[in-house]
């Protein structure tokens, strides 16, 4: 790579920059993307293609523009809180726009919904094969860029996207799934009738359910309908395929994505079933000895796929924030024993070090980092290198906030949705979507917390050391949809 190796002094690798600059830096090259000429105009390079040269320069490749709506905005959703940087909007508003542009025809077996892959590639999305789990993680985006923004146009068209999928939905079994992996959309011919990542699906169903409406019971059903089948299928026989678009589905081909967010979901909603405390353990340690039995300093590095077996700095992130996040819940409900405990941590925070080697390239040009895929891929992709990296960086500063830099005001994680943030004169201010909710904040001195020119009572916050970190601000909101933080 292109940076020297940092240890400390007990020789543990450490990250060779601040996580705050290699985030600004990543969304700097999105937010000020090059440009190449489609029948659009003058569209971003991530429009296009999902791939560059090592270098950085255009080439053309197939691009995967639904998953990169997902990861893009669970990206914003993060790093706007994180930052305040409302400049980092436009271009992924950009980028779901065009997704959903390209919506199939009213005539086809398979209609309004978007166009997951484009194999011109051009930035004309009209491809007839889709993969339906990167349509629902397309649903996903919509409604959760809706709550950011509060245009329901995002919402009409999640539902429209749900109508279509629920008539789809199939009790499946050990060689099907319940929905099928690729599909025509035109014909309805299913191309592929496998896929162990029912759980963007289900994630979908239970977003679509929570709006009410007429909906809601058929996407209660088969939200249940998909998650009793992962429960069922892959959790016992570990066949975790069919994800990637760009190769053809071979159900001996497995990889660590769909394990690891079947795992985050996991984590999501910890308190609905028992098992949930063996399965987490299970699938992180699944994935961490089928796909990261390469030690980089002691960090574990994880490699995507047994089709493409390359180490990825996106999925060494990933595996680093589901190991963090299982880390911190395990902290905070005295799970585990101590030893245990530390070892995960240690697990988590190497990973996320290893991570940091891949970005800055020698070839990023001012303040806009160019980011490698990983250390044993280099070519940047807009999937690993920025989309379905950044989010991961950002959840590990949440869970293990001591990696965070000293003697700033950062807000790391809530339970809500920000409609507004804005750091000013050493604290900040936050508007949320509801008046309920729970928020940690980095908050190096001693806190004055206001809404509506009211100080929020002193019983509703702490600040002090948790989860590692110290000075730590934990609050929950009973009432409080607008937030000022300053020091007292």
């Amino acid at each position: 790579m292109d940076h020297e190796v940092v240890l400390d002094a007990g020789g543990r690798l450490m990250a060779w920059t601040t996580y705050e600059r290699i985030l600004v830096g990543s969304m700097n090259y999105i937010e000020n993307c090059a440009t190449e000429q489609t029948v659009h105009g003058q569209d971003p390079w991530f429009l296009i293609t999902s791939k560059l040269n090592e270098d950085g320069s255009f080439r053309r490749n197939q691009n995967n523009q639904a998953s990169n709506a997902y990861y893009a905005v669970e990206t914003l959703r993060r790093y706007y809180p994180y930052t305040g940087d409302g400049l980092a909007q436009a271009p992924i508003r950009l980028l779901l726009d065009r997704v959903l542009e390209y919506r199939t025809p009213a005539d086809w077996k398979w209609p309004d919904v978007p166009r997951t892959q484009d194999n011109s590639p051009d930035g004309v999305y009209d491809d007839e094969t889709s993969e339906v789990d990167k349509i629902c993680m397309v649903g996903i985006a919509c409604l959760r860029f809706a709550r950011m923004t509060g245009e329901e146009k995002y919402v009409e068209a999640a539902k429209r996207i749900a109508e279509t999928v629920l008539a789809h939905v199939d009790t499946g079994d050990e060689e099907r799934s319940p929905l099928p992996f690729r599909v025509n959309l035109k014909s309805g011919e299913v191309l592929d009738s496998y896929t162990a990542g029912m759980v963007f699906c289900s994630i979908f169903f239970d977003e679509v359910a929570a709006l009410g409406g007429p909906q809601r019971d058929r996407c209660l059903a088969a939200r249940d309908t998909l998650w009793e089948w992962v429960l069922r299928y892959p959790i016992s026989n570990q066949r975790w395929s069919g994800y990637y678009e760009d190769v053809r589905n071979n159900r001996d081909n497995l990889n660590q994505q769909i394990p690891l967010e079947t795992a985050r979901r996991m984590l999501e909603r910890f308190d609905d079933r028992s098992e949930y405390a063996q399965h987490i353990p299970a699938l992180i340690e699944w994935v961490r000895n089928r796909f990261g039995r390469t030690k980089r300093r002691g960090a574990t590095s994880i490699r995507e796929q047994d089709g493409c077996f390359e180490e990825m700095s996106s999925h060494t992130a990933r595996y680093a924030s589901v190991v963090a996040g299982w880390w911190a819940l395990c902290e905070q409900r005295g799970l585990l024993d101590p030893e245990r405990r530390a070892a995960l941590y240690e697990e988590a925070r190497s990973s996320f070090a290893l991570c940091t080697y891949s970005t800055w390239s020698k070839h990023s040009i001012g303040d806009r980092a160019l980011n490698y895929v990983g250390l044993g891929y280099i070519d940047p992709w807009f999937s690993d290198s920025y989309f379905d990296f950044l989010p991961h960086l950002l959840d590990g500063l949440a869970f293990l906030p001591s990696l965070n830099a000293p003697g700033q005001v950062r807000l790391l994680r809530s339970t809500d949705t920000m409609r507004q943030v804005e750091y000013k004169d050493g604290g900040m201010t936050y508007e949320t979507v509801s008046d309920t909710g729970e928020e940690w904040l980095l908050c190096p001195f001693s806190p004055r917390l206001e809404s509506g020119g009211v100080e929020v009572p002193k019983d509703r916050w702490i600040h002090g050391p948790w989860l590692g970190a110290e000075k730590i601000l934990r609050l929950r909101r009973a009432g409080e949809r607008s937030v000022t933080l300053s020091p007292r």
